[in-house]
């Protein structure tokens, strides 16, 4: 189905006439054409069509569908899987299936090869690697938009903390505009939730610190979201565990397992749970260190 099949669909079962969709935006007959996909028409006027048509441009893209966005979506879930459930060998195959793909320069696609080529340095013990692909990306575009926002997101915690913690500035700015689309209401909290894991990772408690008090101020305009809630919550227990205020690590850090409890979030008790176990027993260690990085960035 095309754009101009389903803005037919949708006026006919409305009850509109072409000429009552085409009001004094277009013709009769070039609303005619581009139902029946023999034309094209502006995007001013498909807007204002749609308006006509007392259709929202979010309603007819929600009726649309988007598959690219779809499968997107499918590949993130499958990789936040198999990491959880430590099936690192899928997530070669999937990595494979991708870089047989050959996806174009700076597509989604070609981002997530990448994205996959780093969780995979980890994996094997190795140390976060640049990538100067993505990094070249972000800083050849002038004006941040939601995918450059998406892939900063993931790819915080390949550069080296001085840039992440320098192009932060830039997320916080840019994210604050998208926070009213519902897609991107939780992008700036996971946006400084895994900047927050890649300074702890480093050692760098100053910026990790930094961090968490740009998260505290965000988020006292965002009061409706848990997730972002709980994140703030536990990392504030990381912090405390990192300078060595071991008792409130451990309030912090339970509370939010108990707040799961509550709230009958069950994957996300288990994986705090599991997390806080290993900072409680692990953090005097001189050689531990964790990088949580939450995937799901795509909504």
């Amino acid at each position: 189905m095309d754009y101009g099949e389903l803005l037919r669909q949708i006026r006919t079962s409305k009850g509109m006439k072409l000429k009552e969709a085409a009001s004094d935006t277009l013709s009769t007959s070039q609303l005619s054409r581009f139902e029946n996909g023999r034309s094209i028409i502006p995007v001013d006027s498909f807007l204002e069509t749609l308006k006509n048509i007392n259709t929202t441009p979010q309603e007819f893209l929600f009726l649309f569908g988007d598959d690219d966005h779809k499968e997107m979506q499918k590949i993130f879930e499958n990789i936040e899987s198999f990491m959880a459930e430590h099936q690192y060998d899928k997530v070669r195959e999937l990595r494979d299936i991708l870089r047989k793909q050959n996806p174009a320069p700076y597509s989604w696609k070609r981002f997530v090869f990448l994205f996959i080529e780093s969780l995979l340095v980890l994996t094997d013990g190795g140390e976060p690697q640049n990538q100067p692909e993505v990094l070249t990306y972000l800083m050849q575009v002038a004006d941040w938009g939601e995918m450059e926002l998406r892939i900063y997101a993931l790819f915080g915690f390949v550069f080296d903390v001085e840039t992440t913690y320098l192009l932060m500035k830039t997320a916080v700015k840019k994210s604050q505009k998208y926070m009213a689309l519902p897609q991107d209401a939780k992008l700036l909290f996971s946006i400084l939730s895994n900047n927050f894991s890649t300074f702890v990772f480093h050692k760098r408690y100053d910026y990790a610190q930094a961090t968490l008090a740009i998260f505290e101020e965000q988020l006292t305009e965002r009061v409706e979201l848990l997730e972002p809630h709980l994140d703030f919550l536990f990392n504030q227990g990381i912090l405390a565990f990192c300078q060595g205020r071991e008792a409130d690590g451990i309030r912090d850090c339970e509370r939010v397992v108990e707040l799961c409890q509550l709230f009958r979030q069950h994957w996300r008790e288990k994986r705090y749970n599991w997390r806080y176990q290993n900072w409680r027993h692990g953090y005097k260690d001189p050689e531990f260190r964790e990088l949580a990085i939450n995937i799901g960035v795509i909504e």
